[in-house]
């Protein structure tokens, strides 16, 4: 006689195996129909959904809505839906003149790009310009805006000579200068360039004070002749080289070294 608890076992298992086999199939059904839903909308949706419109906002000065239109049409990929917004921010942001770009979407068909250009306040080095920020971009051929200064260093420390160049402007125009080049060198040693052809060497050390001290003193030497070069780089006073055309007594009286050893 055949024990009936032996043979319940068997009959569950094969149900148990039914019921996944069934869930495997499903499983694999919604797979399939998603897989099929994700390539018809890659491959139909820029057909069904297309960008129609790339409408550009901001101040644009050197790049023109055309440009950024191009640009953006030229990187796109999908429609309304699929456009890939981080890439084609890269791509506003790629054209030098621009600094920041935002894209979104304006259903149904339109992208939206808003972009606010770099605004340089002198060139940098040979072939660069620079914001008050410190930010450092190379047109390349573009158009560089007349009449700006020159800045000169490594890139690194364009926030440092921004800075310095702003303070230092500010304090020359008191007394009626301008600056026309400012650079420090690898060194760390700092060089004015006024727009009236005079030189100003402030070294390494306390050069704000030394610059402090030529303002305080450029009325008496304008007023003695012709300077050249003043040579800031003394602890207490500084020397001139002057035009041929200055008084030679005023030579004598400013162009005498301090007592003080010169120092970077």
């Amino acid at each position: 006689m055949v024990d009936p608890a032996r043979t319940t076992p068997p009959i569950v298992e094969v149900r148990a195996r039914r019921s996944g086999r069934w869930l495997a199939l499903v499983g694999l059904l919604l797979i399939s129909v998603m897989a099929g839903g994700v390539w018809l909308l890659v491959h139909w949706e820029p057909h069904l959904l297309p960008v129609r419109v790339i409408a550009v906002e901001g101040e644009l000065h050197h790049h023109s809505s055309r440009l950024l239109q191009q640009t953006i049409s030229e990187r796109l990929r999908g429609g309304i839906l699929t456009a890939d917004l981080h890439d084609l921010k890269q791509a506003a942001e790629d054209l030098a003149w621009v600094g920041r770009a935002t894209v979104r979407r304006v259903w149904p068909d339109r992208l939206q790009v808003e972009v606010e250009e770099h605004r340089p306040i002198a060139r940098w080095n040979r072939d660069g310009l620079v914001t008050a920020e410190g930010i450092v971009f190379r047109p390349g051929t573009g158009t560089v805006p007349a009449g700006l200064p020159l800045l000169e260093g490594e890139d690194r420390r364009a926030p440092e000579v921004v800075k310095r160049y702003a303070q230092w402007r500010d304090d020359l125009m008191l007394i009626g200068h301008l600056i026309q080049t400012l650079s420090v060198d690898p060194r760390g040693a700092w060089r004015v360039e006024l727009v009236m052809g005079v030189e100003l060497y402030l070294g390494t050390e306390g050069v704000d004070q030394r610059l402090a001290r030529y303002i305080a003193s450029a009325t008496q030497l304008e007023a003695a002749g012709q300077p050249l070069v003043v040579d800031l780089r003394y602890s207490n006073g500084f020397a001139v080289k002057w035009a041929a055309n200055a008084e030679p007594q005023a030579r004598a009286t400013t162009d005498r070294p301090t007592r003080s050893g010169k120092r970077g």
